[in-house]
């Protein structure tokens, strides 16, 4: 295999759209040619999704999705068939990136599994690992976790993002070495554990040759705790039954929440549960304990949305990008997940 080829069977992933290097989705083959792009700079940098539904064809393999409303879905879905070949930690902590990404890989090393760092292009770090075969999306997501928790490492975001999707293609990573033989800055590298540049040929032999497999990383997986403070204080509310909610109203504790806005929780906590993302994911959840239907649910996530910029310096989290229905129809699928359990 030449150079490309290898490097796409490291990354590999949904192999019908990538995603873009200002943000957004493409809808092309992510073939050998297209990873040559990437990496000579004939092609705009790219990134892969790495959640494949169905890879070893048990239904109808992952180009079994339709066209439902504007947007890729699978009929007859069965969550436990999303699969994926890595994984990814985004560590983006200031100053403190570097010691967060190697105490990750130390403790993976420490487990058996090895694991890659990449410089981010901005000011953080990626740790990527790579499997030998499909692995089901949520062994490799607690793998990750499980490491960040032993390690106490605060991060941004692990990729896959989640353990199933409603569709393709879900959220994408940007991948290294873009361009790299005209590379002059040391960013959108592998580094090794002293922060030296790894070189690109020997980063695909070691890489290859040292990918985890299944048994490997569930052992890891095995290690990772639920958060036992996932939730906002408990607050009382109205509980009186009614007979149908009103969808165009909210009572209760998104009411609340919609009001007051996020606590000390999701206002100054990183990582998995916190932040913008977790305060959106546990107002649907509480939507849907309340028994609001999905089309109200994701109509008053979008209004939260557009107001996170009254408490969140970053602003809203979806508002403004082309994807925000389907991000928020995301998060609405997470939090009823949770919420049925």
């Amino acid at each position: 295999m030449n150079s490309s080829e290898r490097f796409l069977e490291l990354f590999e992933g949904f192999p019908y759209a990538h995603g873009l290097d200002e943000g957004g989705c493409t809808w092309q083959i992510v073939d050998s040619v297209k990873i040559g792009n990437h990496l000579s700079g004939a092609e705009n940098p790219i990134g892969i999704y790495p959640m494949v539904y169905d890879p070893h064809k048990v239904i109808h393999g992952p180009a079994g999705f339709i066209d439902s409303g504007g947007r890729p879905v699978y009929a007859e879905m069965q969550e436990d068939l999303w699969y994926c070949k890595w994984g990814s930690i985004d560590i983006d902590e200031h100053e403190e990136s570097f010691v967060y990404a190697t105490n990750a890989y130390t403790i993976f090393k420490a487990l058996g599994v090895t694991a890659w760092m990449e410089v981010s292009r901005s000011k953080g770090y990626h740790l990527w690992v790579f499997a030998r075969e499909w692995i089901p999306a949520p062994i490799m997501r607690k793998a990750l976790l499980a490491v960040t928790q032993l390690g106490k490492v605060e991060f941004d975001a692990v990729y896959p993002k989640q353990d199933s999707l409603l569709g393709p293609p879900g959220n994408y990573m940007r991948i290294p070495y873009p361009n790299y033989r005209q590379m002059t800055e040391t960013r959108q590298v592998i580094v090794d554990e002293s922060g030296y540049t790894c070189e690109f040929e020997l980063f695909l032999d070691h890489a290859q040759s040292s990918r985890a497999s299944l048994a490997q990383l569930e052992e890891v997986a095995r290690l990772w705790k639920p958060p036992v403070n996932s939730m906002p204080p408990v607050r009382e509310y109205d509980k009186r039954p009614l007979m149908k909610i009103d969808g165009t109203r909210l009572r209760g504790l998104p009411r609340m929440m919609f009001d007051e806005g996020p606590n000390d929780y999701f206002r100054n906590g990183h990582g998995a549960g916190k932040g913008r993302h977790g305060f959106l994911n546990r107002f649907a959840r509480a939507l849907w304990e309340d028994g609001y239907e999905q089309g109200d649910v994701i109509a008053w996530l979008s209004k939260l949305d557009s107001q996170l910029g009254a408490w969140y310096p970053e602003g809203p989290k979806f508002e403004g990008r082309p994807d925000a229905h389907r991000q928020l129809e995301n998060v609405a699928h997470q939090a009823r997940a949770i919420a049925a359990r």
